[in-house]
């Protein structure tokens, strides 16, 4: 049996064929918030380091810990270091942004050339990832070391995103964090991304029972 309509409220059918990438791509930021933010660290071939932050990121499995995020070209076609890189090396790490550290991650965001090293640029210590060949943020209280698992690309278009999944194989983790095996995640405080250049912190939150 069809929807019915709720009387006194009126709403727009918007069909997503018809829609342009930047017409989708706004209602999708503006929509789906606060998105947590990837914060990835991956190292070319030639031992150039690169560190981006993406906000299309969440976790899918805890046995085994697989997290993914996906990466869209550049504007100018070009695929970007992150994905280059993690195709090659098969790794990569993520590093939690904080809000002490949100300045840093928004810098890190810039459009560099390959071979421009982004921790440099933000003004970011690069630590050596214990177990793959990756640098990650030294700085940040909670960092995963992952294997690449899997690659979905959905396209060659603009705006086109390719899902890198990752398997988890080492937590780093600041003792002020963790506590009787949780997270602290006032201690953590993570910001999260909204649409333009608005983010979320956790200051305001409140608990409801499922069900």
């Amino acid at each position: 049996m069809p929807a019915r309509p709720v009387a006194g409220l009126l709403k727009m059918i918007l069909d997503a064929q018809q829609l342009s990438n930047a017409e989708m791509y706004k209602i999708l930021i503006g929509s789906v918030t606060p998105r947590p933010i990837a914060w990835a660290g991956t190292r070319s071939t030639d031992g150039s380091n690169n560190l981006a932050p993406f906000s299309f990121y969440n976790c899918f499995s805890s046995a085994p810990p697989i997290v993914g995020f996906s990466v869209i070209p550049r504007p100018d076609g070009r695929k970007k270091d992150t994905l280059q890189n993690a195709q090659d090396t098969k790794c990569f790490t993520l590093s939690c942004a904080s809000y002490k550290l949100v300045k840093e991650m928004s810098k890190s965001a810039a459009t560099l050339e390959p071979g421009e090293d982004e921790f440099v640029y933000a003004g970011l210590t690069a630590a050596e990832a214990l177990h793959i060949n990756a640098p990650y943020v030294a700085e940040a209280l909670l960092v995963f070391e992952c294997e690449l698992r899997q690659i979905i690309s959905f396209g060659n278009e603009p705006g086109s995103g390719n899902l890198i999944l990752g398997e988890i194989k080492y937590i780093h983790i600041d003792e002020s964090v963790y506590d009787n095996g949780r997270i602290d995640i006032e201690k953590l405080d993570p910001v999260g991304r909204l649409a333009g250049n608005w983010y979320a912190t956790i200051r305001d939150r409140f608990e409801l029972q499922r069900g």
